[in-house]
């Protein structure tokens, strides 16, 4: 088990990026039938082959992805500020879009996908999903692969800036949950299922929330941390309650929402 300076030094803050705004966009694979399927290694591939899925040394980022189930892929902006996001959100759907009507294929943005989806699991190169999904039992495992969402990233300067903005944010879980809503509530009432504590918990110090991260086994990963708003690794408040859409104003609208309460936090 880490020690609470191993923990504390996982997250890693930049101030350089402060207030700048990351997105990640979650979407399933669908044949021309419209059915969903489990072909994001060979989307992935193509987009390699691309150069969209090349680790960078400058910004860190993979701007293709992976997620569980291997009917999903994940977009992902480059941290940025947030009058150059729409710009970012425009290139990264074209390219995915273009990209998968060149293989027959399309993007699907339901937030919640039928009950008999394909349930394979994404063959992650370092093991992790297939360790997951091995306690899964099957009800579990379809929860945690028929949703999907828009996650944001907001940068924050250093841990303590961090806490005290997170401890303020998170009073806006609720109306976060509302607002980006697209199922009526089904796609939170399904994640629930797979998420341990998704109610975000305000911490006093560090030290509390590395006691928490004890007491629910996300010490070692902070990936773990299941929380629909959380604290990053990569120096960042993360909101994880907002649902799928293929609307770039949608997500841009959200996207200042979130950095307006970190932005209002930070004063």
């Amino acid at each position: 088990m880490k020690t609470f300076q191993d923990f504390s030094d996982e997250f890693r803050f930049n101030p350089e990026l402060t207030l700048c705004v990351g997105t990640e966009r979650e979407i399933f694979v669908a044949n021309a039938a419209g059915q969903i399927v489990p072909m994001a290694e060979e989307v992935l591939k193509v987009l390699h082959n691309q150069n969209w899925c090349v680790r960078s040394s400058i910004d860190h980022i993979q701007q293709f992805g992976y997620e569980l189930s291997a009917c999903q892929i994940e977009s992902r902006t480059k941290p940025c500020e947030l009058v150059a996001l729409g710009s970012e959100l425009k290139l990264l759907q074209s390219t995915l879009d273009s990209t998968l009507n060149s293989m027959g294929l399309s993007s699907l943005y339901c937030e919640v996908a039928p009950d008999d989806m394909p349930l394979d699991v994404f063959p992650d190169p370092c093991g992790r999903y297939q360790e997951i999904s091995r306690e899964m039992t099957r009800d579990v495992l379809l929860a945690a692969c028929q949703v999907i969402g828009t996650h944001f990233h907001v940068g924050m300067p250093d841990h303590e800036t961090a806490l005290r903005v997170y401890n303020r944010v998170i009073k806006s879980c609720r109306r976060l949950c509302e607002l980006g809503d697209g199922s009526a509530g089904k796609r939170l009432e399904i994640y629930s299922q797979v998420a341990r504590n998704p109610e975000p918990q305000a911490y006093a110090t560090w030290e509390d929330f590395y006691k928490f991260a004890v007491a629910n086994d996300f010490v070692d990963d902070p990936r773990d941390c299941w929380s629909l708003i959380r604290l990053t690794r990569y120096g960042t408040i993360e909101f994880r309650m907002f649902g799928a859409t293929d609307s770039v104003d949608t997500v841009l609208e959200w996207a200042k929402t979130c950095y307006s309460l970190c932005e209002d936090a930070m004063e």
